[in-house]
């Protein structure tokens, strides 16, 4: 049981591979990228450039820059996967979902076709979630970072050194420097901490994914039983 969940786990981690370069390599649609590379070309000219002149906007041309590079990233690679899954797109009706939730909705169109492929019926899937639930380890009761006394000393200790910080030499002339690099690490850090919550809500996205699976099986299987039934009752003479 523990490899059939091992295997549902790769599987899951396949479908989400959407954004992957081999996959739309493999597609040959690569072109479909060239928007979001000349608007990253244009953002990092523009801001460069304000930067020669030591203009003081570059800092907000900059991040406006990166603003609208994702904006045009995102559609332009959502163009190109409606583009490449049509059939999926259909199915599931994801052009009419909200944006942040039309790639959830294809990864789970990839993960059912998979999951048909390896012929796993819905009692299956519906033991592996359930064994899958006893492998998670308990909840923590309680975390000593949340406590309302550590969020009013941690606030305390970050007031305590930015005052510091003003007070030191270097602020007057490198505090545009110092600014930067501690919105740098934020963004690091965040980004470091998201894959981390991800890694754990995973399983649950796995299960819910399998009972998902579960349920439109279990729908295929009685739409053929009762597409039998009507057609035998069609061949049974009527005898009045």
């Amino acid at each position: 049981m523990h490899k059939n969940w091992s295997q549902i786990k790769a599987i899951y981690v396949e479908s989400n591979r959407i954004f992957g370069y081999e996959r739309l390599k493999v597609c040959g649609r690569k072109l479909y990228l060239v928007p979001v590379l000349v608007t990253l070309l244009i953002m990092i000219t523009i801001s460069s450039t304000l930067y020669w002149f030591k203009n003081p906007l570059w800092p907000f041309i900059c991040v406006t820059g990166i603003a609208v590079s994702m904006m045009v990233f995102f559609k332009s690679v959502e163009t190109l996967l409606a583009k490449l899954y049509p059939l999926e797109y259909e199915q599931y009706d994801i052009a009419q979902q909200r944006f942040s939730e039309r790639t959830d909705f294809l990864a789970y169109a990839f993960f059912l076709q998979r999951i048909k492929q390896v012929k796993y019926t819905p009692v299956k899937l519906k033991a592996i979630a359930e064994y899958s639930e006893t492998l998670s380890p308990p909840s923590k009761p309680f975390l000593i970072n949340q406590h309302f006394i550590t969020v009013i000393l941690i606030s305390a200790l970050v007031s305590l050194f930015t005052a510091y910080l003003q007070k030191t030499p270097a602020w007057p002339t490198q505090s545009l420097l110092y600014i930067l690099a501690i919105g740098t690490l934020a963004v690091v850090v965040s980004l470091g901490l998201d894959g981390f919550r991800t890694a754990q809500t995973r399983d649950t996205r796995v299960r819910r994914y399998l009972k998902r699976a579960q349920i439109e099986l279990e729908q295929e299987a009685s739409g053929e039983s009762t597409e039998v039934f009507i057609n035998n009752n069609s061949e049974t003479p009527i005898i009045s």
